[in-house]
């Protein structure tokens, strides 16, 4: 294992070896592939081992309602933390899948892993086209978990995050974080989202 001496050097470090993710799912409906959360954690989890990441997610309640928690430790004792809502009252096969979408959809963001887009035509294979489709794949991502945050402070972490992977200016994603935030009665503008401290932070 490579000694780091904090979380920043070592996600330098390990993004600077990101990992090529297979999709091993296909969605029938839109005839296309995704990764799967075993895609994803098997590339991934070797590679931050060796840079001493570990990722960890776990259920809990709030006054709010349930969350997903997740945490990306450091060997150093530091770490990036924070929560997703889950839907009140869901049933508990439709937490199961929840969990597993959010903890894939979280694993990717907090390391920066872009699946690669599962493309033999020449045209689709180009880098220009394989950008849009991974842009629409994180679009349609962050809108379906805006559309499920269950607190105004997991609607923020959803803003933070759209902004940090640079989808904050697409009209569907701001669409979509206006009217949930209008659902939870949440008085704030997208822009103060924008402004508002992250609830993941990097430690300094």
């Amino acid at each position: 294992m490579t000694d780091h001496k904090s979380l920043t050097a070592a996600l330098v470090a390990f993004q600077a070896e990101l990992p090529d993710v297979s999709k091993g799912g296909t969605n029938p409906a839109f005839k296309s592939k995704y990764a799967t959360l075993p895609d994803i954690t098997k590339a991934v989890f070797p590679v931050a081992s060796k840079h001493g990441l570990a990722f960890v997610t776990y259920p809990d309640e709030t006054e709010h309602g349930p969350v997903l928690r997740y945490e990306l430790r450091h060997t150093s004792g530091e770490q990036i933390s924070g929560a997703f809502g889950l839907p009140d009252g869901a049933k508990a096969q439709e937490y199961g899948s929840w969990i597993t979408y959010f903890r894939r959809y979280i694993l990717s963001a907090i390391t920066g892993i872009t699946p690669d887009e599962d493309d033999d035509g020449n045209a689709a294979s180009t880098p220009r086209v394989r950008q849009q489709r991974q842009t629409q794949d994180t679009v349609a991502a962050a809108v379906t978990a805006i559309d499920a945050a269950a607190t105004p402070e997991a609607l923020d972490s959803l803003a933070q995050l759209a902004k940090q992977r640079g989808i904050d200016g697409v009209a569907t994603v701001r669409t979509a974080i206006e009217k949930r935030r209008a659902t939870l009665g949440h008085s704030a503008s997208v822009e103060d989202a924008w402004a508002a401290v992250p609830v993941a932070e990097v430690p300094k």
